[in-house]
């Protein structure tokens, strides 16, 4: 009795230790918000920072220096203050000496380098949030892999025990008959022994794929103990497309903006052989306690001046063939980025079709394995009638039940592939996206 107690009080402990049951969109949810993803996300943001940079280069440059130091004690000997004491440096020290300077240099023209860096920071955010949603298409493949791999081996270890169960049962069932029957053949017995050791096996087998592909989805979502739902195994409600395109693949996307990035790089370097045309102003400020001021305006002082000035000032680092390699570089390094842009497309494409491809074939395996694993039950449940009435035949029971198993097995798969190429289709048309599924048109 103390025992029936304790096991009923700690049942709501084993129920509210059990992990959440996740659905499939909530695996994805929570996949897209993983490390990788975030991964993703500080690149976009760093990215998204050097367009701040190159806008920024369009406002003033400022430059402030301060100091502060002891005086020198320097005195005038005559009116003119053409005579000092001392005549040279002295260690006599009066009082306290500062400096302060500022200078303001506002870009006026620059020959298109703040343009085209501009233009290249922006592109260059259109490729890392090209490849931000690249990532979560990743994600959501891998996503659905983990989900209805669990789902899948699940269902082939129930049908398994299903059948352990039954083969146990009719093993037993002519171990019995034998010791009453010397005619049943060892061979019957044996050929059942040997269907319950592959079934088995087959177990094993399915139990360690369903904690490989849990271990995946709970390292996908970030919760230890998740689980997913209890929805039956399923073939995904979707129709099959008739064309699939690779435009809007995310890789895609981002390789031709990293080639309008690129290109936009060679023109900025390509600007370098010209000048910056700006309007530089400055001011500056200085005391010395210790120190006389001369009268004359025309009198180098640098411990008592003041005064400020603007200019329109031209810039220019002249140092052509430096420029010229690192322009020829620039343009080497677009012509690539333009390739791989190329290349990518052609690789997006391909995706989309092999992606389409797999849809279109799993969707016939599934129909076919449907009906396959229909007769194949049908054959089995006469087998097992004939069983319970003495008049079945080992090797009978045998061939049903592998047939059983396979086709089975072969359904299962083909609705694994099928709901995963559903994803995978999505992930080639461009579907998903960092932050959630791309908006229906």
């Amino acid at each position: 009795m103390r025992t029936l107690v304790i096991a009923i009080l700690c049942l709501p402990a084993v129920a509210a230790a059990e992990g959440p049951r996740l659905t499939l969109a909530e695996v994805i949810a929570k996949a897209l918000l993983s490390p990788k993803a975030q991964m993703a996300e500080g690149d976009r943001a760093a990215a998204a920072a050097r367009i701040d940079e190159a806008d920024a280069a369009r406002l003033p440059r400022i430059k402030a220096t301060a100091f502060a130091t002891l005086s020198p004690e320097i005195t005038c000997d005559n009116a003119d203050c053409t005579q000092t004491s001392p005549q040279n440096y002295a260690f006599k020290f009066s009082g306290v000496f500062g400096s302060a300077q500022l200078d303001v240099t506002q870009p006026l023209y620059t020959f298109g380098k703040i343009t085209h860096a501009r233009r290249a920071a922006r592109a260059g955010l259109d490729a890392q949030q090209a490849l931000a949603d690249e990532t979560a298409g990743d994600l959501a493949v891998d996503a659905a892999r983990a989900y209805w791999g669990v789902k899948v081996a699940r269902e082939l270890g129930y049908m398994l025990d299903d059948g352990i169960d039954e083969v146990a049962k009719a093993l037993k069932g002519i171990d019995d008959k034998a010791a009453d029957a010397p005619e049943v053949s060892i061979q019957d017995r044996q050929r059942i022994a040997v269907l319950l050791a592959e079934a088995k096996v087959q177990r094993a087998d399915a139990q360690m794929g369903e904690l490989q592909a849990l271990a995946g989805l709970r390292a996908l979502v970030g919760i230890p103990d998740a689980d997913v739902d209890k929805d039956e195994l399923a073939a995904i409600d979707h129709a099959v497309p008739a064309v699939a395109s690779g435009d809007r693949r995310p890789q895609a996307v981002a390789a031709r903006s990293g080639a309008t990035a690129a290109d936009e790089l060679a023109k900025m370097a390509t600007s370098q052989y010209y000048p910056d045309v700006a309007l530089v102003g400055s001011a500056v400020i200085a005391r010395a306690q210790g120190v006389d001021d001369p009268p004359s305006t025309f009198a180098n002082d640098p411990y008592n001046r003041s005064g400020a000035g603007l200019v329109l000032a031209l810039q220019w680092t002249m140092e052509p063939w430096t420029i010229k390699a690192r322009a020829d570089r620039a343009r080497a390094e677009a012509h690539k980025a333009r390739a791989q842009s190329a290349l990518a497309a052609m690789g997006a494409s391909y995706d989309a079709q092999t992606a389409l491809a797999e849809v279109a074939a799993s969707h016939a395996k599934v129909a076919a394995a449907a009906d396959g694993e229909k007769a194949a039950r049908t054959w089995l449940a006469s087998v097992l009638q004939a069983q319970a009435i003495g008049t079945g035949e080992a090797k009978d029971l045998a061939d049903a039940y592998i047939a059983w198993f396979g086709m089975r097995a072969r359904w299962a798969q083909a609705v694994f592939q099928w709901n995963v190429a559903v994803v995978r289709l999505g992930r080639a048309s461009g579907e998903f996206r960092a932050g959630g599924p791309r908006p229906k048109e």
